[in-house]
């Protein structure tokens, strides 16, 4: 019987009906030669030998398998199924898969990409955030940055499930027969035995054995000359594989199901910073000169129909003078983060993401004497996973940023660095991910000529943290609202603007592109907007 060095066994009816143990692959995994074995669980450094899935090398179009670095402790194979996000096993990060939602507790690197690690191609991105599911092996990797190489495309997920006799290839970073930690990603073909509400049962063979490191690793068919994700590695009997009992001669492995967790998926990859009520789209608050706070919710339409029937979130909000949005307590719903006018408190409101008054039914304090600060805007500018705030001092113009710790009160935001000087140039500042590489940016207005520029971000901390500018607009100082958000749910954020004159609400869909074509058109999507003394 294999014990797994870092998990639990996982006890199942094997031949004869007599108890068997599996193995979880959850250590540092990699594939090998068709020779060696695909593995399921995590591959750990220091402890005892990992397996991984053996098989012939890995064809250049499955670049889409990542190879994933928990610190120098484990490693695992997962899958890039949408350009920021990698699905892998949970007992990749915990041993019994139990592990709560947000920042890694262990430095994660993925590597997507690069079939062969010796390689210099593909991307190397820091784990910024994780979210489990709640009862299957599987976990959802946020990338620092999204993948923007056109030559990877992530792979859908299948949306029937595997059948017995059904083969599919399975892929994997794990051991091999012969080594410990391969440089490249193996493949093999496995055979679905039966499959269950969410796993499959698969026989492997002399051949194909999932091992160590193998853990999250993809099991795939092709549909139409389509490939799609049909199931992740979980736990395997791990024969064959390196460093392994030489009695034990059985290679079947079990997955996880995925069809059937679009819902999941696209929850959790839709987070979305402005969304107020839970729904994944871009909302809009406002607060009219009479003080009443008023959400309206995104539909992610295009036209007058972009924004829904708005809901009373709040009264007697004249007491605050500065409100932006943003998920600062990292639940996932957009929250309020205002300053009060009379001392520069400063203040969240944590969203629950329901209708009415219940929206922000309560506050916590996160600072004091924000009255120095003449620009308050949120975004993730160190791309760590929890979002920051960033200021602009009105005496000289100088930028800050206040990295977020996602802790409520007045541990928020302890400290602050500088990343720009001579701002007071400009008249409107506002973020968001205007390149759509998944890092934060810095859209400003031209006070002089209303020329409009992104800053694109970098991720980096200090005076590195945003990048040559580049223009996107000319004459915008027509406009006295600028915001940003992703207002037709097309996954690119859009700018969102009223017209001076006459209070006509735009949205201008950006493209992602840099330079004069990132907003090239815009459309209509409310008028009167002029009582609106905060949007």
């Amino acid at each position: 019987m294999l014990t797994s060095p870092r998990s639990g066994a996982h006890r199942t009816r094997g031949p004869r009906a007599q108890e068997t143990t599996f193995m979880y692959l959850f250590r540092r995994p990699r594939l090998s030669a068709l020779a060696a074995a695909l593995l399921a669980a995590p591959v750990v450094l220091s402890a005892a030998p990992a397996t991984a899935l053996t098989g012939v090398d890995a064809p250049a179009q499955l670049n889409y398998v990542a190879k994933i670095s928990v610190g120098e402790q484990a490693a695992c194979t997962g899958t890039l199924i949408d350009r920021q996000w990698v699905l892998t096993a949970a007992t990749c990060f915990a041993a019994d898969g139990k592990l709560p939602a947000g920042k890694p507790a262990i430095s994660t690197t993925v590597t997507v990409g690069r079939a062969d690690l010796t390689q210099t191609g593909g991307s190397v991105l820091s784990a910024i955030r994780l979210v489990p599911h709640a009862d299957r092996d599987l976990v959802l990797v946020k990338l620092a940055a999204k993948i923007t190489d056109p030559g990877i495309t992530p792979v859908r997920l299948a949306t029937t499930p595997a059948s017995a006799g059904e083969e599919l290839m399975k892929a994997g970073f794990g051991r091999t027969k012969t080594e410990w930690m391969p440089d490249k990603l193996h493949t093999g073909t496995f055979t679905v035995a039966s499959t269950t509400a969410t796993t499959v049962d698969l026989n492997g063979s002399d051949t194909a054995t999932v091992c160590k490191g193998d853990a999250g690793g993809p099991a795939l068919r092709t549909v139409n000359g389509t490939t799609e994700l049909v199931a992740i590695n979980s736990r395997s009997w791990q024969g064959g594989c390196f460093g392994s009992d030489p009695a034990e001669t059985r290679t079947g492995a079990i997955d996880t199901r995925v069809d059937g967790i679009s819902d999941w998926v696209d929850h959790a990859t839709s987070r979305n910073p402005d969304d107020l009520t839970g729904d994944g789209k871009a909302d809009l608050a406002a607060v009219k000169s009479d003080g009443i706070l008023w959400v309206y919710p995104g539909t992610g339409k295009p036209g007058m129909n972009a924004l829904g029937t708005r809901f009373q979130a709040g009264t007697s909000w004249t007491s605050q003078d500065a409100i932006t949005t943003g998920d600062l307590n990292n639940d996932g719903i957009g929250d309020l983060l205002s300053r009060q006018a009379s001392d520069g408190t400063l203040w969240v409101y944590p969203g629950t993401g329901k209708p009415g008054m219940d929206a922000f039914p309560s506050r916590y304090q996160v600072g004091r004497s924000w009255q120095t600060q003449d620009v308050t805007r949120t975004g993730d500018f160190n791309s760590d996973g929890i979002t920051d705030v960033l200021t602009r001092q009105a005496s000289d113009g100088t930028l800050w940023v206040y990295p977020g710790t996602g802790k409520p009160g007045m541990d928020a935001f302890p400290t602050r660095y500088q990343v720009g000087t001579y701002w007071k140039s400009q008249n409107v500042i506002t973020t968001g991910d205007l390149n759509n590489d998944g890092r934060t940016d810095v859209l400003s207005r031209q006070a002089s000529d209303g020329t409009l520029w992104v800053y694109p971000g970098t991720g980096k901390p200090g005076m590195e943290t945003f990048g040559t500018r580049y223009q996107v607009g000319r004459s915008w100082q027509t406009q006295d609202v600028t915001r940003t958000g992703d207002f037709n749910s097309d996954g690119i954020t859009d700018v969102l603007t009223r017209q001076a004159s006459d209070g006509t609400l735009w949205v201008y869909p950006g493209t992602g592109k840099p330079g004069m074509d990132a907003f090239p058109t815009r459309y209509q999507v409310g008028t009167s907007w002029g009582p609106y003394r905060i949007i």
